[in-house]
């Protein structure tokens, strides 16, 4: 008792505590804060011995003493403070091998789902035309609402995901989306057809937003590219639910019941998708605050909501445009071959419009191509690199296709034209992701803002171009916006070196 009474008094000596703190008498060789269990800690490489766990330190005890505590009030105190403390804060747990192969699984699904139910629509055009009897002028003033719709919500869409997560809209956009799917096969009328495509249009941008989020999310869960993947399967989807318009077409199926039966079947397996998809970051911190107030104030109630700062509507902000104007080239180019493509190839080239079909499907199956490559490819070489390279073989594609004015030549550069610009898209989304990873869903809706208002404005160019000069002078925008793909490719270093995922390394 007197060694550890003179102890004590050591402890709490103006002249020690001096010394502990590195003060004028403090020698060389004493550590500060030196303590029994300090020195345990470190014998130990870290590690408290098991004798010292759960025990209050010797800090504690005098402290005790001191103020005269001792017994079962000490420890009820130092339990209470404890439990008043909120709990640490860091990253959450990460999940298993088998989870995130499941999650990749249902966004994978998600992406085929979204794919197969526009392309149902697509291939069925022609039927629901012949079923209104509508002209091709009518026809185009139904497609405005296709449009305008889909531009409309991007960045309403973008802040709705900030602000209560992609899941939540994912859910609410597929059932949006396949009920408009359906409905667009009864619309009575132009003007019903009009409103209904708006709504698919919708729905539409809602769940892409949401899955291109829930994709990242899993990309960066994963530590690595995995993004172009994801798309690749938007491709296939696209591919499937055109196959099977066509066969529907073929065997005399109406509009009705193939869109019906499409729609439940994609509602079924969104439905099974859904159980696996990734969480939000912000419901992650939502359940960590839960905790922490649950923990320090277990009787108080939220009657006193933190308010959400996130704004409504998400709009590119500076660091977005460079890559807005990557995507704004890349799908003014792709709306370009959707509208155009065939059309040169039966009207310059003088190709049958069997061929001329054939030819836009290869330009298809290099976006597949393309996009299932793309994630080892930017692998090992990086966004911009990548980006740029994509940028240079469209080029060369366009201009393969153009100088030449053969139906072989079109073909080549059709299929170059698909396997460079199929990346583009999903590689800048990663990056626009990267550069608010705190917000990854109002970067993707902005940059697809910027980016699908070429895709609107590509056809009506390329149009009015053809009708002052000609079509084969109007398609030489393409190269065009290849080239400046290219140089504003460049523009991505500076913000590519400190937001490029680093992948683990091996062991």
């Amino acid at each position: 008792p007197t060694r550890r009474r003179s102890a004590l008094d050591a402890r709490h000596d103006p002249a020690t505590i001096k010394n502990r703190r590195g003060g004028p008498h403090a020698t060389p060789n004493q550590p500060a804060h030196h303590d029994y269990l300090s020195v345990v800690t470190r014998r130990n490489g870290g590690r408290t011995h098991n004798s010292m766990r759960n025990k209050p330190d010797a800090a504690d005890a005098a402290d005790d003493r001191t103020s005269g505590l001792s017994g079962p009030e000490t420890a009820a105190s130092r339990t209470s403070a404890k439990q008043s403390s909120p709990p640490p804060s860091g990253p959450s747990p990460s999940p298993t091998p088998a989870r995130l192969r499941s999650m990749r699984v249902a966004v994978s699904a998600v992406f085929f789902i979204t794919g197969a139910a526009f392309a149902a629509w697509a291939s069925r055009v022609p039927a629901i035309q012949e079923r209104l009897g509508l002209s091709e002028g009518q026809l185009a003033v139904a497609l405005v609402g296709l449009s305008g719709g889909a531009f409309l919500g991007l960045p309403l869409v973008g802040g709705l995901v900030a602000r209560y997560g992609s899941r939540p809209v994912l859910y609410t956009g597929m059932a949006v989306y396949l009920a408009g799917l359906t409905g667009l096969a009864f619309a009575p009328s132009l003007p019903m057809l009009t409103v209904t495509l708006a709504l698919f249009a919708c729905g539409n941008t809602a769940v892409d937003v949401a899955m291109n989020t829930q994709g990242v999310l899993v990309e960066r869960a994963y530590g690595r590219n995995i993004l172009g993947g994801f798309h690749a399967m938007f491709s296939l989807g696209g591919i499937a639910g055109a196959v099977a318009g066509s066969l529907a077409a073929s065997a005399g199926v109406g509009t009705g019941p193939h869109f019906t039966i499409t729609a439940l079947v994609l509602c079924a397996a969104a439905a099974v998708a859904a159980t696996a998809l990734i969480p939000d970051p912000q419901d992650r911190a939502k359940d960590t605050g839960r905790q922490a107030r649950d923990t320090s104030h277990p009787t108080e109630t939220s009657s006193h909501p933190t308010q959400d700062p996130t704004p409504l509507f998400a709009l590119p902000t500076t660091g977005l445009w460079i890559p807005g104007l990557v995507a704004f080239c890349a799908l003014m180019g792709e709306g370009v071959m959707n509208d155009w493509g065939a059309v040169y190839l039966h009207d310059v080239t003088g190709a049958s419009p069997g061929a001329a079909g054939a030819g836009f499907a290869l330009f298809s199956a290099g976006m597949v191509a393309g996009r299932l490559s793309a994630d080892r490819i930017r692998a090992r070489t990086g966004t911009v690199r990548f980006t740029l390279g994509c940028a240079l073989v469209a080029a060369a594609g366009a201009v393969v296709a153009l100088s030449v004015p053969t139906t072989g030549a079109g073909f080549a550069g059709y299929a170059l034209l698909g396997l460079g610009m199929a990346a583009v898209i999903p590689v800048i989304f990663s990056h626009a992701a990267q550069l608010r990873p705190e917000r990854p869903g109002p970067a993707i809706a902005a940059v697809s803002a910027v980016g699908y208002v070429g895709f609107l404005a590509g056809p009506p160019v390329i149009g009015g171009i053809a009708e002052a000069v000609d079509l084969r002078a109007a398609m030489f925008v393409l190269p065009a916006l290849m080239g400046a793909m290219a140089l504003l490719s460049l523009r991505l270093r500076r913000r590519d070196r400190t937001t490029e995922p680093k992948r683990p390394k091996r062991p």
